[in-house]
This record gives structure tokens, C-alpha cells and sequence, in this order.
């Protein structure tokens, strides 16, 4: 019988937790996590997070073994074409491939790859493969794998973002199974969007504006504190989201989203895409998703209306790469 497992991703101040068993959630949770621990999706004070992690995300969730979001600053991951080659001479040709972003010594980095795909000749034999590779420094692995032990946790498994997000997608959109489709993470400290073809993970925008600059915005119209801003902004106070100030955010963010839509689909004349999913902090915000279905090229649909299999906690919209984690 299969064991449960706590799918975690470390986000701009909050931990999302979900714990899955044989694809189905069995319970999420949102931790704001102490200050200073995480920039942006980076971790900075793994000590500091092993006790926050033993005190708070042990009392809530039993389960031992950890599937992690790794973040992106931390990995790259990119789909390639190779000629057909076995697994060892895999082993050997992968860290090349990164050669233009890795340029320290690539034994420190581990790599890892799926196949999703393989061309043969006239004659049945494989000619090409079609793959997505992933590197992560061999450190970065190391501190969080000694960080989750400091807790009584143990990192089972590891996996991109853009991997766990497109495994949730995929398990809950027919659409999206077959075809084009991308997925748009209106964050905290930014907004990303991945685009997969075929259902398969292509490229990934990331845009430095999020919803931290509508804070701002709004800290500077009010003359508030930031950490005030950000109540307000969760309360919608005086109907200060449908302030210009906000708006010019909104149209900022949507700018860059048509330009990351309109890119692939001049470069991939072929495509299917059609429907965007959203998720993340900025979903709930609805004057940005109007100014954004009006400015992107594309159906808007929110991840809550995907599936109810994993709206305990409202966990497909704030923790869908928690979920996805389990079942990439």
C-alpha cells in the first residue's frame, strides 16, 4: 500500500503543504513563514526554516517523505531533441547541453531527464529523442535535503516548477492533454507564464512585476506602510484595486503576457494554444483578471474551475505545484 506524501513549495513568504496519496489530496495548508527566510523563491536561512518547518508543518502534517518544487532561480529546464542514444551516453552528453548557462565545473550539478517521445528511421530503428532535461547544483540538493532531515522530514523526490504545474494541468484539463495550453502564475514577487506543446513543457516567461508592485501602488496613493498596503489590497479597501494606480500595474503585467503568447505563436505557426489557466496569490484579485482577459489573446480560465478534486483548501488555485509535485 502506498504511502502518503507532503508535496511542499517554498513561495514569496508563504510555504504551501499539500499532502497527496495515490493522486487524490487529502489535506493543504498555506504557513506564513518567519521574515527574512526567503527571497523572493529563494532560501536564505535553511536553519531558521528546519525549526519552522519541525514546530509548525510537523504538528499539521505527519507524513515523513517530501516531494519539493524546486525553485526556478535554482534549476533550468529545457526540452531538446538528441539523436537516439542509451542511457549512459545520456549520462554524458546532458551536462553539454547546458553548457551555455552552467559555466562552472558541471560535476557539481545534477542532471536528470524523461522521454517523452522517439523518432525512428525507415527501418524501425530510433533516430531522435524528445526529452526535457533538468540541472540543479549538487549544493542546492544538499542544503535542502539536510534542512527537511533537521525536521524529521525526508526529500523523496525533486522537480521544476514548470513540471508540477504542468502535471496538475494536464491531470485535470482534457483540453490540455492533447494540445497547446499555458499556465499563469500570478505571484507575490512576480508573474510567470509557461507555455507546453502537446502538453509537454515548451518555454517559460518570467515577468518581474507581481502583485507587490499593486502594493506599492497603493502604499504610495494611501501615503501607508507596505504592510499596511498589503491588508488593504487583500480587503480591497475603498475599491483601491480599480484605482488607475493599480491598473497601470495590471496592463504592465498583461503586456508582457501578450508579448510571451504572441512569441511562441509566431515562432510555432502550428500551434493550439487557446486557453490560458491562472492561478497563484493575484486570482483572487478581479479587477486584474478583467484587465487581463481583455488584453491577452487568450481564454482566461482560473485553475478553480478545472476540477473539484482539489479544491480542499482551495489548493488548485494557492498550491497547484504542491499538488502537481506529487504527481509529476
Amino acid at each position: 500500500m502506498s504511502k502518503s506524501i507532503l508535496g511542499i513549495e517554498f513561495g514569496a513568504g508563504r510555504l504551501k503543504a499539500a499532502q497527496m496519496k495515490n493522486g487524490v489530496l487529502e489535506r493543504f495548508m498555506l504557513f506564513d513563514m518567519p521574515e527574512d527566510t526567503v527571497h523572493g523563491d529563494t532560501l536564505v536561512a535553511f536553519d531558521a526554516l528546519s525549526q519552522f518547518l519541525n514546530e509548525n508543518v510537523r504538528k499539521q502534517f505527519k507524513v515523513r517523505n517530501v516531494a519539493l518544487v524546486v525553485p526556478s532561480s535554482k534549476c533550468y529546464v529545457r526540452r531538446l531533441s538528441l539523436p537516439a542514444m542509451t542511457v549512459d551516453q545520456l549520462k554524458v552528453n546532458l551536462p553539454y547541453e547546458f553548457r551555455d548557462v552552467i559555466t562552472e565545473d558541471k560535476y557539481n550539478y545534477i542532471y536528470d531527464y524523461s522521454v517523452f517521445g522517439i523518432k525512428t528511421n525507415e527501418d524501425g530503428k530510433p533516430k531522435e529523442m524528445d526529452l526535457m532535461a533538468a540541472a540543479v547544483s549538487r549544493e542546492t540538493i544538499e542544503n535542502y535535503t539536510e534542512m527537511f532531515a533537521r525536521a524529521h522530514m525526508k526529500l523523496v523526490k525533486a522537480a521544476p516548477q514548470e513540471l508540477a504545474m504542468g502535471a496538475l494541468v494536464r491531470k485535470v484539463s482534457n483540453t490540455a492533454k492533447e494540445g497547446d495550453f499555458a499556465a499563469l502564475d500570478l505571484g507575490w514577487s512576480g508573474t510567470r507564464v509557461n507555455i507546453y506543446r502537446n502538453g509537454i513543457y515548451e518555454v517559460t516567461r518570467s515577468i518581474d512585476t507581481g502583485l507587490s508592485d499593486v502594493a506599492n501602488a497603493i502604499a504610495d496613493t494611501l501615503g501607508c506602510d507596505p504592510h499596511i498596503a498589503a491588508v488593504y489590497l487583500n480587503d480591497n479597501k475603498d475599491n483601491i484595486l480599480n484605482s488607475d494606480e493599480c491598473k497601470a500595474i495590471y496592463a504592465s503585467i498583461g503586456v508582457e503576457v501578450t508579448r510571451a503568447i504572441n512569441y511562441y505563436t509566431y515562432e510555432n505557426r502550428d500551434n493550439t494554444l487557446e486557453h490560458l489557466y491562472y492561478c497563484g496569490h493575484g486570482a483572487g484579485v478581479a479587477p486584474m483578471i478583467a484587465e487581463l482577459s481583455s488584453s491577452i489573446p487568450l481564454t482566461l480560465i482560473p485553475f478553480s474551475e478545472l476540477s473539484d478534486q482539489y479544491s480542499e483548501g482551495n489548493a488548485i488555485t494557492d498550491g497547484p505545484c504542491a499538488v502537481g509535485i506529487c504527481l509529476e
